[in-house]
C-alpha cells in the first residue's frame, strides 16, 4: 500500500527507537508544564483539515509575504494551501504535477516562490498561479533521497539527501539564472556527511531536517536514523556534531530553530523535543519533551499565529484519523 519510501521511513524510525531502547533511556511524557508549575498539560487539536483520504502530509511552509501556509503529500505528490486565517486547505498543486508521485520538504521564499522536494529533484513554483520555474536535480537519479530543505538570508538553498548522506547547496546566483531561463540545473553537494554519520543498514533514512539561524552562519540537520545533530558552518564548510545532554537521542524529522532554542518534532515516538543550544551551537541540552498519540506521526513544525503547529502525518496508521490535519499544540 505505502511507497518503498515511507516503508524504509517506518525502518529508520524502528531503528532509531531501537537504539534509544538498547540504551536504556527513556524520555518522559509530559504531563504537566516543563517548569513544574502544575499548570495545564499541553493540548492538541485540529487547526487546519487537508483534503481527501491519501493526503499523508510530509512537510509544510509559510509565505512570509501573506501567511498561507503549504502542504505537501508524501503519498500523492499534490501540494495544498491554506490561506492565512483559514481552518481548510485546498488542492494547490494536483497530485502528479510535473510527474511528481510523493512531495517531501518544501519552503516559499522571500520572492514568494514555493519549493518543493520529491525523491530526485527540487521544483519551483510561482505561488501565483502554479506556474513551473525551475527544476534541480539530483546528480544521482533513482539513487536519492531528497527530504527536506531550508533557504538562508542570502538566497542560498540547502537540500538534505536521506539516502547519500550529502547536504546539496544552492547558491542564489545558480537559483535566479535558472529561474530567470525557465530551465533545469544539477545539485551541487556543499556538505559531505558520510565520514561523520554513525553506520547504519543500506537503504536507510539518515539526513532529514534542516534548519538555520536567523544570520545564515550556521546550519542544524538531524540523522533521523542515530538521533545526532550536526552543526553545519557554510561559511568554511565545517561540520560539527553537536553534544546532546538531558534526554534520549534527538530522532528528529522535522526542526524549527528560533533563538537559542531547537524544536525537533519525532515521527517514531509521537513527540516534541525543546533543545536549549550553546552560544556556540555545538551542544544542546534536551530542556523539554512532550509525547501524546494525538500527534499522529509527526513529521514537521511551524510557528503560525504565535503558536506551534505540528504536521500528523499518520504514515503507518492501523486506522485513520479524517481528514488528515495540522495540528496546533498549546501549552508547550
Amino acid at each position: 500500500m505505502y511507497p518503498t519510501f515511507a516503508r524504509r521511513r517506518f525502518t529508520a524510525c524502528a531503528l532509531a527507537l531501537a537504539g534509544v531502547l538498547a540504551a536504556g533511556i527513556t524520555a518522559p511524557v509530559t504531563d504537566a508544564r516543563a517548569d513544574g508549575s502544575g499548570a495545564q498539560a499541553p493540548t492538541v487539536t485540529r487547526a487546519i483539515a487537508l483534503p481527501g483520504k491519501q493526503a499523508y502530509p510530509e512537510s509544510m511552509a509559510t509565505d512570509p509575504r501573506t501567511g498561507d501556509l503549504y502542504i505537501t503529500s508524501f503519498a500523492t505528490g499534490a501540494v495544498y494551501r491554506a490561506p492565512a486565517g483559514r481552518t481548510e486547505a485546498t488542492v494547490f498543486l494536483p497530485q502528479g504535477t510535473d510527474g511528481r508521485t510523493q512531495a517531501m520538504g518544501t519552503e516559499v521564499d522571500a520572492h514568494g516562490r514555493l519549493w518543493v522536494d520529491d525523491a530526485d529533484g527540487v521544483t519551483v513554483y510561482d505561488t501565483a498561479d502554479g506556474t513551473r520555474l525551475a527544476r534541480f536535480l539530483s546528480p544521482t537519479p533513482g539513487k536519492s533521497l531528497l527530504d527536506d530543505l531550508d533557504l538562508t538570508p542570502d538566497g542560498t538553498a540547502y537540500i538534505t539527501d536521506s539516502l547519500r548522506m550529502l547536504v546539496y547547496r544552492l547558491p542564489a546566483t545558480t537559483i535566479e539564472h535558472t529561474i530567470s531561463t525557465g530551465g533545469t540545473a544539477t545539485l551541487v553537494t556543499g556538505f559531505d556527511l558520510n565520514n561523520v554519520i554513525a553506520p547504519h543498514p543500506e537503504g536507510a533514512i539518515t539526513l532529514n531536517g534542516i534548519e538555520s539561524d536567523p544570520t545564515g552562519k550556521y546550519l542544524i540537520t538531524v540523522d533521523m536514523a542515530s538521533g545526532d545533530l550536526f552543526r553545519l558552518a557554510p561559511a568554511t564548510g565545517g561540520i560539527h556534531k553537536l553534544t546532546v545532554t538531558g534526554g534520549s537521542p534527538v530522532s528528529a524529522d522535522g526542526l524549527l530553530w528560533e533563538k537559542d532554542t531547537l524544536w525537533a518534532v519525532q515521527f517514531g515516538s509521537d513527540s516534541i523535543s525543546r533543545l536549549t543550544l550553546s552560544a556556540d551551537r555545538t551542544r544542546a541540552s534536551v530542556a523539554s519533551h512532550f509525547t501524546d498519540a494525538a500527534l499522529e506521526h509527526p513529521t514537521a513544525l511551524l510557528r503560525r499565529d504565535g503558536s506551534l503547529h505540528v504536521l500528523r502525518s499518520q504514515f503507518g496508521s492501523a486506522t485513520l484519523d479524517l481528514p488528515f490535519s495540522v495540528a496546533r499544540v498549546s501549552g508547550i
